[in-house]
């Protein structure tokens, strides 16, 4: 009889307690999904970059360069891919890539990425990540 009443008293207190805990677990797991994903596009816009400044040292044109980079983000989105060059001397090459590189100097390929976030947890990062990667690799004689 004494085991009824006890049990009696106790009975929403589960509820209770899963009511108080559900909002912090479901922060974290979508902090974890968010997080996640955000590494994931990180990952891709550093292996364009990678692509793309591989292709910039065999002195490929610009245009090659872009597409190269474009290809490696279909699934990223908008990203701003910027290509320049330095001379060997390591002076700035100048607006024009194609006519400005040259063999010794220094291929660089910058791809710029604004990340948002999917879940609810983005009400704490309103303006979402900045994702940027710059590669820079020496190009090559042909």
């Amino acid at each position: 009889m004494l085991f009824r009443r006890r049990a009696r008293g106790e009975r929403g207190a589960a509820a209770v307690e899963f009511a108080l805990i559900l909002p912090i677990f479901l922060m974290l797991l979508f902090g974890i999904i968010d997080f996640g994903y955000m590494i994931n596009r990180g990952s891709m816009i550093n292996n364009a970059s990678r692509d793309a400044v591989r292709t910039a040292a065999l002195q490929a044109p610009r245009s090659e360069v872009i597409a190269v980079a474009n290809n490696g983000l279909t699934a990223v989105g908008s990203a701003t891919v910027t290509v320049s060059c330095r001379t060997p001397a390591n002076a700035p090459c100048g607006a024009n890539y194609d006519a400005a590189r040259e063999a010794g100097g220094t291929a660089v390929v910058r791809i710029a990425y604004r990340h948002k976030m999917l879940t609810p947890v983005g009400i704490f990062f309103p303006g979402g990540f900045d994702l940027t990667r710059t590669a820079e690799m020496r190009i090559e004689d042909r």
